[in-house]
């Protein structure tokens, strides 16, 4: 079976042989997770350009399960960005702590930097996932009281469409600052509800040309397995059979345009498999012996843990839109935002979980206009809203929205963070 990847102390000097191009305040380090097994999850943090004291903070996971957050950090939505081809770093003008703190984590442990000491006592369900973080942030707030009276935001990518709604639901029950805090969360190009994405496989890539009538019907008879398998819990031959909806898709796609395909963007062809992206300048940063001091780590680092992928498997074909149906329910704003190219977490599989989510708004939502986003006077997607959720399709994007659209990434974070209306 092909699985896919779904992907999203002190002040740090800047003397150690590189300077930084962003000069904000950073913060990096670990925080003990759970000592019994000796689990050290890693975090870099940068103050808001703006006003930290006050400005919110956004806690940023990446997917995968298993790849790294610092990923992100340098190739999305950080303060700074890694030029592939110069291998430099340089300021991103549409970092997202242009207005908010932002706080990188890799996990779960043994993802990127982070480790446990007993590898036999990695996580497996987003239970634990959620457990480890709420640790992590109510430890992070005693090491940092500076944020501890800021509004809170959880944002990821990917497979954090499971992390973020299960980790915020955890958070929102609990009796922890965190809680107090916590406003709403952001879902980017998610995997969050498997019955309704492995179902979109196939018209998404139709509607996009990219497989015939026949070969559209092959990939409807091959999701009606899948999704007996899913209502019937068996997920070891649930997730066997269900890939290969994607599989064949991508398979008579590349047929038809004789060209490998990005199922990250179907615009372009796969040129780094598995990730589709050449990540090399990132990782030899990350591993270079005075960034490591710098930052307070000496360990190998990897874009994706393939062990951490492997352990988390149990929990692919769970769904975590009740979670997300919560977090409205109490009033907290979410936000669900798709590239219009990406493949594998398609914005058609995205709007039709969200529009089959049963909640408060449920009613007023599905009738609630498609408006258009702008940004600037020039349209950047188009967006639907109504109590607290908004459905966002992202225009000349693919799975890694902020690389693709830095500026309207920018603006959309803007928007969830200050209630702003998306037209």
């Amino acid at each position: 079976m092909k699985l896919v990847v779904l992907f999203a102390f002190c002040l740090v000097p800047a003397s150690l042989g590189f300077s930084w191009p962003d000069n904000v305040t950073q913060h990096s380090g670990y925080i003990n997770v759970n000592q019994t097994h000796g689990g050290e999850m890693f975090y870099w943090m940068f103050e808001s350009r703006q006003s930290p004291a006050k400005d919110p903070l956004i806690l940023w996971l990446t997917g995968g399960p298993g790849c790294a957050s610092d990923l992100a950090l340098l190739a999305e939505n950080g303060p700074f960005l890694m030029n592939e081809t110069s291998k430099e770093l340089y300021y991103n003008d549409y970092g997202w702590n242009s207005f908010a703190n932002l706080l990188y984590v890799d996990q779960p442990v043994g993802t990127g930097f982070s480790y446990v000491a007993d590898p036999e006592k990695h996580v497996f369900n987003e239970n634990e996932v959620a457990q480890d973080l709420l640790t992590f942030m109510t430890k992070f707030y005693t090491l940092y009281p500076q944020y501890s009276n800021v509004d809170l935001y959880i944002i990821g990518e990917s497979y954090a469409g499971h992390y973020v709604p299960a980790t915020a639901a955890l958070i929102m029950k609990s009796d922890s600052l965190a809680a107090r805090n916590l406003k709403g969360i952001g879902i980017g190009d998610g995997w969050v509800d498997p019955l309704h994405q492995y179902h979109s496989y196939g018209d998404f890539a139709y509607a996009q040309g990219l497989i015939n009538e026949a070969e559209y019907a092959a990939a409807n008879a091959s999701f009606d397995v899948c999704k007996g398998l899913i209502l019937t819990k068996l997920w070891p031959v649930a997730l066997e059979e269900c890939q290969t909806v994607l599989e064949g898709v991508i398979a008579a796609a590349e047929l038809k345009l004789k060209r490998s395909i990005n199922l990250y963007d179907v615009r372009k062809p796969c040129s780094d498999p598995p990730l589709c992206y050449n990540f090399d300048a990132v990782t030899e940063f990350l591993n270079r012996k005075d960034v490591q001091e710098a930052l307070g780590v000496s360990r190998a680092w990897e874009s994706c843990s393939q062990l951490v992928h492997l352990f988390m498997l149990g929990d692919w074909i769970s769904a975590f839109d009740d979670d997300v149906a919560a977090l409205l329910n109490a009033g907290l704003r979410v936000v669900v935002y798709s590239g219009k190219y990406d493949l594998v977490c398609n914005y058609f599989g995205g709007k039709d979980w969200v529009s089959n989510m049963k909640w408060r708004g449920q009613e007023n939502f599905s009738k609630a206009p498609v408006m258009k986003w702008t940004v600037d006077g020039a349209e950047a997607g188009q967006a639907q809203s109504a109590d607290g959720l908004t459905f966002l399709a992202v225009d000349n994007a693919g799975h890694l929205v902020p690389m693709d659209q830095g500026k309207n990434a920018l603006d959309m974070v803007h928007r969830l963070l200050n209630n702003l209306p998306f037209n």
